[in-house]
């Protein structure tokens, strides 16, 4: 009989009928007519970051209402308050990350409701979707809803069908663009107190893929095959010399390697394109000490290689994340650059007596004569390229292949210009731009970073639906540090 009833009670509130009274736990429940306590479901929560969602309830009948918890926990930090008889507030600032689930009953002076609950709590700075549903739309009327996310790094969100379809008429803003940078401001020069003219030609520069503020550059000087470690004010806080020659190195990158980062290093710079002896150079990426320790030894693997159809001159390596691919845009005066990329995967075996050859990729796009540095973003959306007196940036399509990217129109950037600038990266988390010179005639060597703005957060479904029905589908958005998160959603159209 008590299973019975309790089905009875499932069915009663489902069908929005009021049926009659069960006794639980010594407490009179009843069902209320067209009861329904909204959200249905709550908004993920951030450790210290501020949550607050109004909950609503809603009854045939029976007023006023009075509410309280009756079983589990708030995530520490957050309360309710009521607000009115029929509405109530959750809100605070988590402190502690973890599930919580809950009852909350909603009482009045005819009996009790409860509701069961869940906020999930995730580490400070998670991205989070925040959209939790959607409402429903009309078949052939307008619909439009906005989709909002926070957290991660802050910047350059894009979106994604991760699964399943939406409503036939309706479409998804993949927010799939390049970023509208601000203007670049100087945050140091890199210090010339070491003679001998090192990083007097800096043509290679990237932040480091673990260690905050900390930037890995080389330059193109006779000296040898040294790399360096500075901060954003261009300070020196290490340097290392790789167990091998140097011929003309001309940029730098961070990839992926056997589970962990690496920092690539390309010599392969070639004026006179005439060179057979290409390759890549990737070393572990070392913790710099907390302060100089003399020039630190480190030891390389080489990857040899030639390009198919004889020699050219190219100066900027980056990387595909996802695949691990390394690709090489050539340098030339002319604005249809050649693209190539290495056969994966890489292999030692492939030494100076036995290159590899590299596999051309179509490149269509729109570029700026004599490219001489460029990066890709850690989320693999987007990739840089820069010359002596400017910059562009592409954007991947949503759902297109990495090397699509190289065929794209993209977007002017007003990067610095007027010295012999070779070397330009995104930041760790891809909401900063870095770029750098050679020194030249001038009297020093700045370092130049630009912000992107802040994201708006959201992006939005819209048109016009075709068809009544449900459908159920998984969006997926990505920051531009390569943080993903999702939710599953469904659309009801009437």
């Amino acid at each position: 009989m008590r299973c019975t009833t309790f089905l009875l009670l499932a069915v009663a509130i489902l069908l929005g009928a009021c049926t009659e009274e069960i006794a639980t736990k010594g407490k009179v429940v009843y069902t209320w007519q067209f009861a329904l306590l909204s959200p249905e479901e709550l908004p993920d929560a951030s450790v210290g970051l501020p949550y607050d969602v109004m909950l609503s309830y809603s009854v045939t009948g029976v007023d006023p209402y009075s509410w309280s918890l009756s079983a589990g926990s708030l995530p520490p930090g957050l309360s309710l308050t009521t607000t009115t008889g029929r509405e109530c507030r959750l809100h605070g600032t988590p402190t502690q990350i973890g599930a919580y689930p809950f009852s909350i009953e909603i009482g009045s002076s005819v009996g009790a409701l409860a509701f069961d609950r869940v906020i999930r709590v995730y580490p400070s700075g998670s991205l989070l979707v925040t959209t939790v549903a959607l409402g429903p739309g009309m078949n052939g009327g307008n619909y439009g809803v906005n989709v909002g996310a926070t957290g991660g790094s802050g910047a350059g969100y894009s979106w994604e069908l991760e699964s399943g379809t939406l409503p036939p008429g309706l479409n998804l803003d993949y927010r799939d663009d390049t970023i509208n940078w601000g203007s670049f401001v100087t945050t140091g020069s890199v210090d010339q107190s070491l003679g001998n003219e090192q990083l007097s030609q800096v043509s290679g520069l990237v932040p480091s893929a673990s260690q905050p503020g900390v930037f890995w550059m080389h330059d193109d000087t006779v000296l040898g095959p040294l790399l360096y470690a500075v901060n954003a004010g261009g300070d020196i806080l290490q340097q290392y010399q790789l167990s091998t020659t140097r011929i003309d190195w001309e940029d730098i990158a961070i990839g992926p390697g056997s589970g962990f980062d690496y920092i690539y290093i390309g010599d392969f710079g070639d004026d006179a394109g005439s060179r057979a002896d290409c390759r890549i150079l990737r070393v572990s990426e070392p913790t710099v000490p907390p302060g100089p320790t003399g020039v630190q030894p480190l030891v390389p693997e080489e990857f040899w290689f030639t390009y198919p159809g004889g020699a050219q001159d190219c100066e900027t390596l980056l990387f595909d994340r996802e695949s691990g691919t390394p690709y090489l845009i050539e340098r030339t005066p002319n604005t249809s650059p050649r693209v190539h990329k290495f056969p994966m995967p890489l292999d030692t075996a492939w030494d100076q007596q036995n290159p590899v050859t590299l596999i051309g990729v179509p490149a269509t796009g729109t570029f700026a004569p004599t490219i001489t540095g460029g990066d890709s973003s850690r989320d693999g959306r987007r990739v840089i390229l820069r010359g002596y007196n400017s910059a562009r940036e592409y954007a991947r399509p949503s759902g297109a292949d990495f090397e699509e990217i190289f065929n794209q129109a993209g977007t002017s950037i007003a990067a610095p210009g007027g010295q012999v600038y070779e070397a330009i990266a995104y930041g760790g988390d891809g909401t900063t731009l870095w770029t750098t010179t050679e020194l030249g005639m001038f009297p020093d060597v700045p370092l130049h970073r630009a912000d992107a703005p802040a994201d708006n957060g959201f992006t939005t479904i819209s048109g016009v639906p075709m068809a009544p029905g449900a459908w159920a589908f998984t969006l997926q958005v990505t920051d531009s540090a390569g943080n993903k998160a999702k939710r599953t959603f469904v659309i009801v159209i009437n």
